[in-house]
């Protein structure tokens, strides 16, 4: 059985199974239940049923005890058991203004992002329900008194993370992405030049602590201390902008190599392995020429 593992007092960590690695749900505990939050509900409703409610038992909670279910974003992973926990009671659930859409359907988003490179996808969950929200939150609102919505785009569109404001600590899901998750051949994100910006803001906030959703190479999942935290953020830009210098040499030498032979290129490059499917890595060396191409006001050629 997995319990939650505090990471400082009254934040605590989940790592709830996903495929061999596993995924994270954080439990922000408060003097009540008001205070109380859930952010993120893992891949699926037997997530919930075999690991979530157990965990919370352990901490003598039920649904019923939490204040508030929310995401950092709403990739399946991250939201795949919010149907089945709203099944069980009417926990009310919070989200970002710019996930209002997704988290009421995300299967369908699911099936559209592995559209864009669609022999190089997995299948998307056969079951992922979507839940209607109770409040939609803008950047910088907060909620149960404690936690403000940072919006960090980049992994995605509509990406969060969460600063406890009691604590200081930084909960970011994915948007910090290192030089990859476990399983992964590297960082994933789909917009860089909005990547680049929200790891710079995250730094500015200069947070006590950080807990992320996946294991991010080489950092982990955890960072106590401020200085733990700069650090952690400054690989994750160091990572981009060696991404940068290797994509630009692989280019010149191959100026018309597809995305897949320089994803792979790159992941030999990065001395990690290849995934079975390729789409993650396909997103981030899209996003990495889509911006030199702008830069550089020359035609694609990939």
């Amino acid at each position: 059985m997995q319990y939650f593992e505090e990471v400082v007092p009254g934040v605590k960590l989940l790592r709830t199974p996903f495929g061999q690695y596993w995924s994270g749900v954080v439990l922000v505990r408060g003097d009540s239940p008001a205070e109380t939050v859930l952010i993120d509900s893992g891949a699926s409703r037997e997530t919930v049923d075999d690991c979530i409610l157990p965990a919370l038992k352990a901490e003598g909670l039920r649904p019923e005890d939490i204040g508030w279910l929310t995401c950092t974003h709403c990739h399946g992973d991250h939201v795949g058991g919010h149907f089945r926990l709203r099944e069980l009671c009417t926990i009310p659930v919070a989200a970002f203004e710019g996930s209002d859409d997704k988290i009421r359907d995300p299967m369908k988003y699911s099936k559209q992002i592995r559209s864009v490179f669609p022999e190089d996808s997995p299948a998307p969950p056969k079951v992922l329900l979507g839940v209607e929200p109770d409040r939609l939150l803008k950047d910088g609102e907060m909620l149960a008194g404690r936690l403000r919505l940072i919006w960090t785009p980049g992994h995605d569109t509509d990406t969060v993370c969460w600063l406890d404001e009691k604590t200081g600590t930084l909960i970011t899901g994915d948007s910090v992405q290192g030089n990859g998750a476990d399983g992964a051949g590297l960082a994933f994100y789909q917009d860089l030049p909005a990547y680049e910006e929200s790891l710079s803001r995250l730094l500015s906030l200069n947070a006590s602590n950080l807990v992320s959703a996946h294991f991010y190479a080489p950092a982990g999942a955890v960072a106590l201390g401020r200085e733990a935290v700069r650090q952690y953020l400054k690989n994750s830009a160091e990572t981009v902008e060696r991404y940068r210098r290797e994509l630009a040499a692989l280019c010149k030498r191959s100026p018309q190599a597809s995305y897949q032979t320089l994803a792979r290129e790159m992941i030999r490059s990065e001395g990690r392995q290849e995934p079975e499917y390729l789409f993650l890595e396909l997103y981030t060396v899209r996003a990495h020429l889509t911006a030199q191409k702008e830069e550089s006001h020359e035609p694609a050629s990939h």
